[in-house]
């Protein structure tokens, strides 16, 4: 377990760091990933929604999620130093929803302050869906208001904790250098 990893786990508590939640893969999947070729151990592949996956030699900094108890969605961020110097960020949305395999983006900078300029900037409602359809005619004035409320206040809570979760990973670098 790496430095950086043991202060992420430290700095939010070890029941706060969320895994994968365990979801049925299609059949196909379930037999390319029981007889799929094994990868080098030091070589860290990353996840990366609707592409290809980002394979490079690396070694973890920090790792935290920011899962409580009853939420739906939660963030997960993981940072790489590659051999080459550049870093890697790792940032997935997870949700409780069974089957549900989240949204994975991994993506390559140049250095620790790019990475951290990103994940700073990143709009985390660009991947909360509506439970509603605003078009739909049977819904009243009121009742899209009301849904449109609570859409917000999800989108808030989720930046929130969104915040916090990259605020402290950053600050734990830091104390790391």
């Amino acid at each position: 377990m790496s430095a950086g990893y043991s202060a992420a786990m430290a700095a939010v508590g070890s029941s706060d760091i969320a895994s994968p939640p365990e979801v049925d893969l299609p059949r196909l999947l379930q037999m390319a990933s029981a007889t799929g070729r094994r990868s080098d151990p030091d070589v860290v592949i990353l996840r990366n929604f609707g592409s290809k996956p980002l394979r490079l030699h690396a070694e973890m900094l920090a790792e935290g999620g920011n899962r409580v108890p009853g939420a739906g969605y939660w963030h997960e961020i993981a940072i790489y130093s590659a051999d080459d110097g550049q870093v890697a960020v790792a940032l997935r949305l997870l949700r409780s929803e069974t089957g549900d395999l989240g949204v994975h983006r991994a993506k390559l900078f140049d250095d620790i302050g790019a990475a951290a300029t990103w994940l700073e900037q990143f709009d985390t409602s660009v991947d909360l869906a509506a439970d509603f359809d605003v078009a739909d005619r049977q819904l009243s004035t009121a009742c899209v208001t009301l849904k449109a409320a609570s859409l917000r206040e999800r989108a808030e809570r989720l930046d929130r904790g969104y915040r916090g979760l990259v605020g402290e990973i950053l600050y734990r670098l830091e104390l790391d250098r």
